[in-house]
């Protein structure tokens, strides 16, 4: 899975299975496009610059972080559990 981190706040705005990243194609419009071609990345149809980059005008920058969303599923699971057995025991 992938993080994307606002730079300027450090605010974590989500978690995505697959990232899109984006270019400005020919008409002016973002299209989707590989990692190497990239100037940001759109998430919750919203874009954003990428680290480096400030070619979209008015819009945040961000990091993508890889992490392993297996460990976050596990960690959640193992808080819920634990949560069960509090309420169980009243």
């Amino acid at each position: 899975m992938y993080r994307i981190t606002n730079i300027n706040t450090g605010a974590n705005l989500g978690a995505v299975d697959k990232v899109v990243y984006i270019k400005i194609g020919e008409s002016g419009d973002y299209t989707p496009t590989t990692e190497s071609e990239a100037i940001g990345v759109a998430l919750n149809s919203v874009a954003y610059n990428l680290a480096g980059h400030n070619e979209i005008k008015g819009v945040d920058t961000v990091v993508v972080s890889e992490f392993d969303g297996g460990a976050l599923v596990a960690e959640q699971q193992r808080i819920i559990d634990s949560l069960l057995i509090s309420a169980l025991e009243g």
